[in-house]
């Protein structure tokens, strides 16, 4: 939500890929790309070398994580990608570096039981349900601005005027 004021997360649209009350919250900012293919941060040579590299969170932000996070007739699936699945890609020469499923991320968002639930509370969050649309990942970091800001704007009308306001309204 635009009032969350850490700026790990302003402007984020994060997955969750593990949530319960008991034993807490993983997700993944899945709108802020680096810039960078998997290739360039990791010693690592054909299928996997050209998927696109997310920010991901702050929580552990030297580890890489290669991911397929992908829509079936269920909904939304993330995996990651152990071992196996690496040494098994990098056995195919093309790089996937166009296909939408496989992204890595650098960190991840995390949170204490009850910690999701309580920000949530407070209005820091909007919560929706993912979409194919949704997960498609952005290549750039104006696509990722602009994905939040639709969201934003489908939230609502006090959302849409939050979400087009400058970063800093006293600079006006």
């Amino acid at each position: 939500m635009p009032g969350l004021r850490d700026p790990h997360f302003h402007r984020s649209v994060l997955y969750l890929s593990h949530h319960d009350r008991e034993s807490g919250s993983l997700g993944f900012i899945i709108n802020r790309p680096i810039l960078k293919n998997f290739g360039e941060m990791a010693v690592i040579s054909g299928a996997l070398s050209g998927i696109p590299v997310f920010e991901g969170g702050p929580v552990e932000p030297r580890s890489l994580l290669p991911t397929r996070l992908f829509w079936t007739s269920e909904g939304a699936r993330f995996e990651p990608l152990g071992d196996e699945d690496i040494a098994r890609h990098s056995l195919l020469p093309s790089p996937l570096c166009g296909h939408a499923n496989y992204r890595a991320f650098i960190g991840y968002s995390g949170w204490s039981a009850g910690q999701l639930e309580e920000e949530i509370a407070e209005q820091s969050w909007h919560i929706m349900p993912p979409t194919s649309e949704l997960i498609e990942p952005v290549r750039t970091l104006d696509a990722g601005v602009s994905l939040w800001k639709e969201i934003m704007r489908q939230a609502g009308p006090w959302h849409r005027l939050m979400a087009e306001a400058p970063d800093d309204p006293g600079l006006n």
